[in-house]
């Protein structure tokens, strides 16, 4: 039976589901394995999905494909499947199988190890919809498979008793989407913000539901599996590292950002209470001003000490939030409160508390850099992650006193980027030293783990806000990408050494490093942009235990990345407006096939063709 063709209108890619099926409808298997393929009600979603249960090895199940007008098998740049495995009724392992896929009942890919046995790695979370992709270059096509048009294609995971979900297949392509049009002028300046969904084909539409969908789960959603907003009594709330069960300056300070980006001023003030009210210092503290990193959740102190992203964060929610709402009284006199926090990192010691303080500035006066922790030796080397110059920026033009120092800090900041990175892969460390090297002495932090992730993202944020003159983004972030591609767009690892090997054992594909990396397009100048843009796209929510700082580095990055991600302030350019403009506008639309021919006016011809107009790119499907 010929499957139905849904096209999706998003991207370089030729969708099918199967929601047009009839429940009860079999396919059968490819292989010589064996098994039961049905069409069934979503089991963790909407629409209708194939549920698969294997009886045998080596079999997955096979649908009959029809690729549209003019596109083949061997245009493709990759194929795959949306796949669900539960918990529920399967082995505990059952997320470390093999995949597995076959074209017309010959087999043209299998995961193996790099000496060609069998590999049944961890193809990811259960329950959980997972995007699983295999790469042109891994597919074993002859010369007459790459010609196909219509064609069964299997694909599937190996295994002899498990149970899992198919619900899309999905045939990737190259648009011919052109290399990305980097602004003259950064957005502080022109107040426009780049939708790069929209310029990668996506609709405004698909945009905004997966905003509305991050903020129902992570502030509306399962109190045991979504959430990370929690309400305090009746004004109060805070932002949960899930897996600890303790509340972080990081994570509430990034639940801020959040709700000032989205204009949930009521969440935002909630959280500000709860952080000023137990996490930050009294005036008769050496410490006063900073504010405790760790917390458990009744309010009592975990950590001693400050961690310094944390006041950074703070302070530059403060300041939009008075741009965007205006100042209240108390507590909710933002910019006021901004302008204390500020000047209490830069007032240590305290000479009225304790002259002889162990506790540090912020910000190591001589070198104009952010210390990793305001406190003894802990502050005489830094993170690079910690390096936001765009607040900087900001800070030297709003900030009460000590702007000189500020427009210092982003000036030395800009200059420490191509010092922290590896002149090959481009990778920096967790902690460096002053002079950018990686800090050794303090476990394993002078290699790429979790803090440097959000090295891209911060300098994605300052490319885009204000382009500074002489600062090499675009070369940092292409030697990145270089780095990450090399290693499979869909399968690069968490951590690494610096100069590019694998590091304890760790083979995840982290969301959060996928939504920073997906940010760093914002600088980028090639069409390397869109595959780590599709990356994220398909990247699911993270939600489970370990959702926390995945969790809030998606969510930035999502708003990033879609344009939604804004100075609030005096001095700021007009923000251009949310929407991608209209493809029925009045304005002429150009028209391209799928191997990105311009034509020579609208399409008669049935097939799907790509539509340009204004800042939108959409896939349309002409009937």
């Amino acid at each position: 039976m010929l499957l139905l063709v849904a096209v999706a209108t998003y991207g370089a890619r030729h969708v099918i589901d199967f929601n047009r099926e009839a429940p009860g409808q079999s396919y059968a298997f490819a292989g010589s394995g064996s098994g039961t393929a049905t069409v069934v009600q979503n089991p963790a979603g909407a629409g209708l999905v194939v549920r698969v249960q294997c009886a045998a090895y080596n079999g997955v199940p096979q649908f009959d494909v029809s690729l549209p007008d003019g596109l083949t098998l061997g245009d493709c740049t990759s194929v795959g499947a949306k796949i669900y495995i539960p918990s529920g009724g399967n082995e505990q392992y059952a997320h470390y199988k093999q995949l597995q896929v076959y074209v017309d009942g010959a087999l043209v890919f299998k995961n193996t190890k790099p000496d060609g046995s069998d590999e049944y790695p961890n193809q990811g979370d259960k329950d959980k919809w997972l995007t699983k992709t295999v790469g042109a270059a891994d597919l074993k096509l002859d010369a007459s498979q790459k010609a196909l048009s219509d064609f069964a294609i299997a694909v599937g995971l190996n295994d002899d008793k498990m149970t899992y979900y198919i619900a899309e297949l999905i045939f990737a392509y190259d648009l011919n989407l052109p290399e990305p049009e980097l602004p003259a002028q950064g957005a502080f300046v022109t107040g426009r913000y780049r939708n790069l969904f929209a310029e990668a084909g996506y609709s405004e539409a698909q945009v905004q539901q997966r905003i509305d969908e991050l903020w129902a789960t992570y502030f509306e959603g399962d109190k045991d599996t979504e959430r990370l907003y929690y309400e305090s009594g009746s004004d109060m709330a805070y932002i949960l590292d899930v897996n600890n069960a303790d509340v972080r300056t990081e994570g509430m300070s990034y639940g801020m950002m959040l709700c000032v980006q989205l204009d949930r001023k009521k969440e935002f003030d909630a959280l500000w209470k709860w952080a000023k009210t137990y996490m930050q210092y009294p005036s008769d503290d050496e410490r006063r001003g900073y504010f405790s990193w760790q917390c458990n959740t009744d309010g009592s102190k975990k950590g001693g000490t400050p961690a310094s992203d944390g006041e950074e964060y703070f302070v530059t929610a403060l300041m939009f939030a008075s741009g965007r709402w205006g100042d209240g009284t108390g507590i909710y006199a933002y910019s006021k409160e901004a302008d204390y926090i500020l000047d209490m990192c830069m007032e240590k010691p305290a000479q009225d508390v304790n002259p002889y303080s162990s506790v540090t500035p912020l910000f190591d006066p001589v070198e104009k850099q952010v210390v990793f922790v305001p406190y003894a030796s802990a502050a005489k080397f830094t993170d690079p992650s910690y390096h936001v110059p765009a607040f900087y920026e900001l800070w030297a033009r709003w900030a009460g006193s000590n702007r000189d120092f500020y427009a210092a800090l982003a000036a030395k900041s800009r200059e420490m980027w191509p010092k922290f990175a590896h002149p090959v892969t481009g990778l920096m460390p967790d902690y460096a030293e002053f002079s950018g090297a990686p800090h050794n002495g303090d476990g394993d932090h002078a290699d790429f783990l979790y803090d440097a992730w959000r090295c891209i993202m911060n300098m994605a944020i300052d490319y885009a806000w204000f382009k500074p003159d002489g600062v090499p983004y675009t070369e940092l972030v292409g030697r990145m990408y270089k780095f990450f591609l090399s290693k499979g767009i869909a399968d690069y690892h968490s951590i690494y050494t610096l100069d590019g090997q694998d590091k304890n054992g760790n083979t995840d594909h982290s969301p959060g490093l996928v939504a920073c990396n997906a940010s760093g397009a914002l600088a980028c100048d090639s069409k390397d942009a869109w595959a780590f843009i599709e990356n994220f796209y398909d990247t699911a929510i993270p939600t489970g235990r370990y959702r926390y700082y995945d969790g809030c580095l998606y969510f930035l990055n999502w708003l990033n990345c879609a344009g939604r991600y804004r100075i609030y302030g005096p001095g700021v350019a007009a923000g251009a407006s949310d929407a991608v403009a209209d493809p029925d506008s009045d304005a002429p639309a150009v028209y391209y096939d799928l191997r990105g021919m311009r034509l020579g006016g609208t399409p008669s011809a049935p097939g799907v063709y790509i539509r340009k107009q204004n800042e939108n790119t959409q896939k349309i499907l002409v009937k």
